[in-house]
């Protein structure tokens, strides 16, 4: 699997490469065509700037996006909702989980962002998007998967599995990620993604056609055509081991569909805004065509630039159901298909967690940090001790079957655990004050 990361990045890299050699090799626009002036009602709007042309006419793509306003860089100032969020009082710092930009000004799952000169509120998981037009056994399956989701989690969701995101779920945002590299030539325009399950890319072939022997994949075949300012993508080929939306991309019941997917998506510039729109199409699983909800990115700060993203499927065993009970017992079982995920019951063992364990903490200003837990157990009641840098700390807690709930006491200050167990393994989250830390901790054998 390693090897073969590797082999995609150093294509995607060449892509590149050959995409810029291209357009360098070009005849320069004159300066009257380079770009295209915004109309007057988006002059003085985040949409204003005039878009950029390319030397045959067409809008110019290619740039660096991201939500800037979200996410911008590495900040200097101590701003809430950009790198600090806490300092405690014995002067520990802590981040924001989701990471060091991204904002915590947020409203559920919608965060600020500047569209059109206005700030609205971004829908992150397309809560209010509309849903696809499931065929009903294909919705009530979507349904039961739904019903018992924490938040934006399921095992079900192939991202779990370090899949690919597939299109359109990973067309626009990289499955969530926001950013996104796009080089364009007059013959092709390359898509780099900067998300799980790495660095991973598209190639939209203008003006070409689809072999008649495709093989399916997770991002298909795309062809691409100019309908004025408008790029309009045609995709097909694409395999079935993806999901259309839901997780942090939304909306909630985009799942599953067929390998008869085909998707139309209309990529629009107006300044420095991208909009993408795509008709979704499924004779199998649909009762007409999906007409997504537009979504938008933006160029990127200022210096901002792609980073690779790596996905280490650490995280599917200790997803957890809506009602707080494990989705996987502690021997390791689970249901099989949706349906079954779903039905599972919680486990009525009490795994045995006596013993020492290695506790990471991740994402503190100290990057990761190590402590060492000794636990004692007595059916379902368990107490410790946690060697913290400020000295031993006592931990005691529950087990309710593979779940685990505790609390780690620091002077006048109590952390909350809340984790499940499975195996030699315990993955959960610690939190401290309004912040909120992933561990994982392995027993010491």
């Amino acid at each position: 699997m390693r090897a073969s990361f590797r082999r995609y990045t150093i294509v995607a890299a060449g892509l590149v490469a050959l995409c810029f050699a291209k357009a360098t090799g070009a005849k320069a626009a004159p300066a009257a065509q380079a770009t295209k002036a915004a109309p007057a009602a988006l002059r003085g709007s985040g949409q204003a700037k005039a878009t950029p042309q390319t030397a045959d006419g067409h809008p110019d793509l290619s740039g660096f996006y991201n939500l800037g306003d979200v996410y911008s860089g590495d900040v200097k100032d101590e701003k809430p909702g950009q790198h600090v969020v806490v300092r405690s009082a014995d002067g520990s710092v802590f981040f924001d989980y989701g990471g060091a930009n991204a904002g915590t000004e947020q409203v559920g799952t919608k965060v600020p962002q500047t569209v059109n000169g206005k700030v609205n509120l971004l829908d992150r998981t397309c809560e209010s998007c509309e849903e696809p037009p499931y065929k009903p056994e294909f919705m009530a399956k979507a349904k039961a998967i739904g019903e018992v989701m924490h938040g934006d989690t399921s095992p079900e969701d192939p991202q779990y599995e370090c899949k690919p995101y597939g299109v359109p779920r990973g067309s626009l945002r990289g499955g969530g990620g926001y950013a996104m590299q796009i080089v364009q030539n007059a013959d092709v325009v390359a898509f780099l993604y900067e998300d799980r399950p790495g660095p991973y890319f598209r190639i939209v072939y203008l003006n070409g056609q689809h072999p008649k022997d495709l093989d399916p994949s997770y991002y298909g075949h795309s062809i691409g055509h100019w309908e004025g300012d408008t790029l309009v993508v045609d995709v097909v080929g694409l395999n079935d081991d993806t999901w259309l939306g839901s997780g942090t991309v939304g909306p909630k019941l985009a799942m599953m569909h067929s390998d008869q997917l085909h998707v139309v998506e209309r990529w629009t510039r107006a300044g420095n805004v991208l909009n993408y729109e795509a008709t979704v199409e499924d004779p199998v699983m649909f009762t007409k065509p999906w007409v997504m909800t537009p979504r938008q990115t933006q160029i990127a700060a200022a210096g901002d630039y792609i980073r690779p993203t790596m996905c280490v499927p650490f995280d599917k065993n200790h997803l957890v159901k809506e009602d707080e009970t494990p989705y996987i017992s502690s021997s390791g079982g689970s249901g099989e298909g949706a349906a079954e995920a779903t039905t599972v019951a919680a486990p009525a063992k009490v795994p045995n967690i006596a013993g020492n364990w290695n506790v990471q903490i991740y994402s503190t200003i100290d990057g990761v940090v190590n402590q060492k837990w000794a636990i004692k157990q007595d059916g379902k009641r368990f107490t410790g001790t946690v060697k913290a840098k400020n000295g031993d700390l006592p931990l005691e807690g529950m087990l309710d079957g593979s779940f685990l709930e505790a609390t780690v006491t620091d002077g006048q200050q109590k952390y909350n655990i809340r984790a499940t167990v499975v195996a030699k393994d315990i993955d959960g989250t610690i939190k401290m004050n309004r912040n909120e830390f992933r561990f994982a901790a392995k027993e010491n054998q």
